[in-house]
């Protein structure tokens, strides 16, 4: 089974909450890239090292990605509404301290509700899809192998 299908596999069984279900089933607008895009960028933003989430373009990659799964999509889409309405203006607009406060307190809010699972689901993603570019971590010293040299011995 590939990484992906796993992802996916995932992903359906968590959006499978109650309260989860039954707030999807209203009526589901588009997902808006740049409300992700600027989420992402919080999420995982620019360093020394590497670059933010949404100069790879991971919320393209996530948008994609949940065309496969529809609960998925339709958490995108009220996510991201739902980041537009907890400022003046559409999340992408804010400061990045208010983005940063929005984030952390969705970070401690509770996963069987949209916020603490859109956080939850799309930083799972995010990370993911990240980390599969090699851009995000060229700056990183590591070797192309886990372990190219072997395994060293337990007593070492």
């Amino acid at each position: 089974m590939s990484r992906r299908r796993v992802l996916i596999s995932a992903l359906a069984a968590s959006l499978s909450s109650p309260a989860i279900a039954q707030q999807t089933a209203a009526t589901v607008g588009q997902i808006d890239a740049q409300t992700l895009a600027a989420y992402l960028d919080v999420l995982l933003p620019a360093d020394e090292h590497s670059p933010a989430a949404s100069t790879l373009g991971i919320e393209a990659d996530i948008i994609d990605f949940a065309k496969q799964v529809p609960q998925f999509q339709q958490l995108l889409a009220i996510g991201t509404d739902w980041l537009n309405t907890t400022g003046r203006g559409p999340f992408h607009t804010l400061s990045l301290v208010d983005q940063q406060r929005v984030v952390e307190w969705m970070r401690t809010a509770d996963r069987k509700y949209v916020p603490g699972r859109f956080y939850l689901l799309v930083r799972l993603t995010g990370v993911e899809f990240y980390y599969a570019h090699a851009e995000a971590t060229g700056g990183f010293d590591l070797n192309p192998a886990p372990q190219p040299a072997g395994y060293p011995p337990p007593w070492q």
